[in-house]
């Protein structure tokens, strides 16, 4: 399971909106400054994630408390965002240019459009299928809130 911090920002029924921040691996390596990643991490401004948690204990606004990615959510995720659309892409192409061109006697033409068409039905797909695995298994989980560790002398 993957674990990061969150901040809870707004209480909605037995669930709470939190934000974590995106950060990039690249920010402890020494290499950065000659890694085209760490190019691209610089330039890309580390962002707030809001992100829907089921409850399992009292919190309040404002405070920190840790969530969990299940492992096999972060490799069904990247499968559906990386390999879906290309599968799609692919079929597509595939499809325009042994069926819809000889059906229509075209040229390039109706391959591209094709696989232009593939694209999109892939990514209209993993816009369906990531909503409905947001829930259940492969939900972020509240794994427990954060103690404050402020000393008063």
């Amino acid at each position: 399971m993957s674990e990061e911090l969150a901040t809870v920002v707004e209480l909605d029924g037995d669930h709470a909106w939190v934000t974590c921040e995106r950060r990039s691996a690249c920010g402890s390596c020494h290499q950065q400054s000659d890694c085209g990643t760490g190019t691209v991490a610089k330039a890309l401004a580390n962002r707030a994630h809001r992100v829907r948690v089921r409850l399992v204990g009292e919190v309040r606004v404002g405070q920190q408390i840790r969530i969990g990615i299940p492992q096999r959510s972060l490799v069904s995720s990247a499968a559906l965002v990386y390999l879906l659309p290309l599968f799609t892409l692919m079929l597509g192409a595939l499809l325009g240019q042994l069926w819809l061109r000889p059906l229509l006697e075209a040229g390039e033409g109706a391959t591209i459009a094709m696989t232009a068409l593939g694209g999109a039905v892939g990514f209209l797909l993993v816009r369906y299928l990531s909503r409905r695995l947001s829930e259940g298994d492969y939900a972020p989980r509240m794994l427990g809130a954060v103690i404050s560790t402020h000393f008063h002398p």
